[in-house]
């Protein structure tokens, strides 16, 4: 199951400096996430921490806690910004063909294996993670992933848009959800984990598989 987390503001990314560069307001914020999100994917929950994080990013062991008041925190900082890149990455696939519904949801199929193949990290983390059974932020735990800004609901209403333009279309919007979200969650996964060595050029060959009638017929 996705890790879900709901998201409050973006920030953005920025490379570690050396010790002696300062950092400018609202810069360490961002770093200790990209930072963070290396180093938790390396680690795990058990042995992740602010110190460690703070060593990566060159800034004093107290730096961190300007911004967060534990790892918790932090993590959860980490899994609000995977998720919305993600989000992000969905929808920036809709903008391309705004009145086509099917090559909307084609485009956004590719779009979702492209982002994880390229972002491992995230998809361990956002979905093969049992960081939330041990953090104590219950608080900004989802409960609802059809809610505006996660990337379930950029999914499915691409999938309603293509149900409703689609009239021989036979499964109802929650079956094609399913359907359409498995298959490319599945490709996602055998190439980003490497469980299927594949030594050509896999954006051609999941856009031939998407782009065949096995995908949306």
């Amino acid at each position: 199951m996705m890790l879900n987390i709901i998201i409050h503001k973006s920030s953005e990314r920025n490379r570690c400096r050396m010790p002696n560069q300062s950092y400018h307001h609202g810069d360490l914020k961002a770093e200790l996430i990209r930072m963070g999100l290396k180093l938790l994917d390396q680690e795990g929950y058990e042995r992740f921490s602010l110190r460690k994080v703070a060593k990566a990013c060159n800034v004093s062991q107290t730096a961190p806690y300007r911004h967060f008041k534990d790892k918790d925190e932090l993590i959860a900082a980490i899994a609000m910004e995977a998720t919305k890149e993600f989000d992000q990455s969905l929808k920036h696939a809709l903008i391309k063909f705004p009145d086509d519904p099917k090559k909307q949801l084609k485009e956004m199929g590719i779009a979702y294996v492209d982002f994880f193949v390229k972002n491992p990290e995230y998809l361990r983390l956002l979905f093969f993670s049992d960081i939330k059974s041990k953090m104590s932020l219950d608080s900004r735990l989802a409960e609802n992933h059809f809610v505006d800004g996660h990337p379930f609901h950029t999914f499915f209403s691409a999938v309603e848009r293509y149900k409703n333009n689609s009239p021989n279309e036979t499964m109802v919007e929650k079956e094609l959800m399913l359907y359409c979200w498995g298959l490319v969650h599945g490709i996602s996964v055998l190439i980003a984990n490497r469980d299927i060595p594949f030594e050509g050029d896999y954006f051609k060959l999941v856009s031939r598989i998407i782009d065949s009638d096995k995908f949306l017929w």
